[in-house]
């Protein structure tokens, strides 16, 4: 499999975190390390360090400014309660499969598991002649990360 410039990015970020629970990188910096353009490197932490996937992102811009990403615990409560909180509007099929991707991460669901419901909220599996894909998608993944959260207990 040939890697992107973007995976390249994101391993190189979350290998940088290790066992820390924080990094600062200059944004500057990381563009000239992987020579490309710095909004390359805002993409990947738009779409890979989102606090669905268990990462929160603080930036600061200007005079030579940085790029805080932070992991979140592994408490997994608070991230069931954020995760329950994103099911409260209709939700896309790629957001969807980050957060499962998440609660697999986490090991709320196994590889199985995630398979199972990543069917289960498919466009396939949602086609209906209304176009409310995004809001069934959203009561699906609620419902399953209200029975996580009774395991939990």
């Amino acid at each position: 499999m040939n890697k992107t410039i973007s995976d390249l990015i994101e391993e190189f970020i979350v290998s940088s975190l290790d066992d820390d629970s924080f990094i600062e990188l200059s944004r500057n910096d990381l563009a000239k390390f992987f020579a490309c353009v710095p909004s390359q490197i805002n993409y990947v932490l738009n779409t890979r360090f989102t606090i669905n996937r268990g990462f929160v992102v603080e930036s600061q811009r200007g005079g030579g400014g940085y790029i805080k990403v932070t992991r979140l615990t592994d408490n997994n409560e608070n991230f069931l309660n954020s995760a329950l909180n994103n099911c409260s509007e209709p939700i896309s099929l790629p957001r969807a499969k980050q957060m499962i991707t998440a609660m697999h991460e986490k090991k709320l669901i196994t590889s199985k598991e995630a398979d199972i419901i990543k069917t289960a909220i498919s466009d396939k599996a949602l086609n209906n002649p209304i176009n409310i894909e995004n809001v069934l998608r959203s009561n699906i993944l609620k419902q399953v990360i209200i029975e996580l959260m009774k395991r939990e207990k």
